[in-house]
């Protein structure tokens, strides 16, 4: 099939400046292109009123062009901003990034330093047919919500999953 990974996602803030820092410093994505995007050929694709001014920036981390997530604030608000999406809503739900590289506690002792606040400790989750997951869930400035996954490596996989054939080959 053509289509491939997720390009980019874009997610509506508040404060452009505010969410910026947030994901360059607490999950170091970088600043890729800065964009007012309220050009007629924008309003026609978005929807947006003629009188709305909207501006745009996309950051990434690595040297990827995957996986971006472009930032928008949209000014004036049509009206007040209703609180983040829960599980029972409609759209998206919460952005999950996998952390490989170092340990989760690692990561989230260091965003926790930077005053995140997480709705739980990390939680090991068993997927049947796979092999436990670590993950844990918390927000962005504007309530979105925001999930770290550290997947089991490919040794760690292989191991534990010989270990269940054997067990269902012993019942």
């Amino acid at each position: 099939m053509s289509i491939s990974e997720i390009h980019h996602v874009a997610v509506t803030v508040s404060d452009l400046e505010r969410s910026v820092a947030f994901y360059r410093d607490a999950l170091g994505f970088r600043k890729v292109l800065d964009m007012r995007a309220d050009k007629p050929q924008n309003a026609r694709m978005l929807r947006l009123p003629r009188d709305v001014k909207a501006r745009s920036i996309m950051m990434v981390q690595g040297s990827s062009t995957v996986g971006e997530i472009e930032l928008m604030q949209v000014e004036p608000l049509a009206e007040e901003p209703t609180p983040p999406k829960r599980v029972n809503d409609l759209g998206i739900w919460l952005l999950s990034f996998e952390v490989k590289d170092e340990p989760l506690a690692e990561v989230v002792a260091r965003l926790r330093g930077m005053g995140v606040k997480f709705f739980s400790d990390i939680e090991e989750i068993d997927l049947e047919g796979y092999a436990p997951i670590k993950a844990v869930i918390f927000e962005d400035p504007d309530g979105n919500l925001l999930e770290l996954v550290q997947l089991p490596s490919k040794d760690e996989y292989l191991r534990i999953k010989k270990e269940r054939e054997g067990q269902q080959a012993a019942k």
